[in-house]
């Protein structure tokens, strides 16, 4: 219950950068999402054909995934944590609006479609690290952290690391075949 209400203040920070990124995509850069090539034909078809090097994708994956959070640790030192896991939040959300409204933009529901399979099933695995994360950064000291919470976020990130690596490129190219 608890959990619950101190989560609410971080989806408002997620969708309010959501809602940022809608607006840039849809008023501000709608010429050059026009212009976007990940969402092109042949980008698509490539990626179809494309054959990952699981070991050298592995690391690469851990070394983007493992930044974030690296990065939202090092503000507690500096006394700013709440507004680091704000612009966190907010940063994240507003670059999914953006991939989401170009996608949308360019291959309609399709886009969504392939959106949403690129982020399953990691995306929960992250996003319920990060979650965990961010509540604690956010609200310390009224909740504590601990050894447990530690391991958690650390098994969750390095789960999504693992499906966002072998199992995520098979989702997509399903998902690229049927269109």
């Amino acid at each position: 219950m608890v959990i619950k209400n101190y989560g609410r203040v971080m989806v408002l920070f997620y969708m309010a950068g959501f809602l940022g990124g809608i607006l840039y995509t849809n008023l501000i850069s709608k010429d050059y999402v026009a212009a976007l090539g990940i969402f092109n034909d042949y980008f698509l078809n490539q990626f179809v054909q494309a054959d990952l090097a699981g070991g050298s994708y592995l690391w690469y994956l851990i070394k983007i995934r493992m930044a974030p959070l690296l990065l939202i640790l090092l503000p507690p030192a500096v006394r700013i944590r709440k507004a680091a896991v704000a612009v966190f939040l907010i940063w994240t959300g507003f670059l999914c609006g953006m991939i989401f409204t170009s996608a949308a933009l360019k291959l309609g529901v399709k886009g969504i479609v392939l959106c949403l399979s690129a982020l399953l099933p990691q995306g929960l695995f992250y996003a319920a690290g990060y979650a965990v994360l961010a509540i604690g950064l956010y609200y310390y000291p009224k909740i504590n952290w601990n050894f447990q919470k530690t391991i958690a976020v650390f098994l969750a990130i390095c789960i999504g690391v693992a499906l966002e690596c072998y199992m995520s490129p098979v989702l997509v190219r399903i998902i690229l075949k049927m269109f």
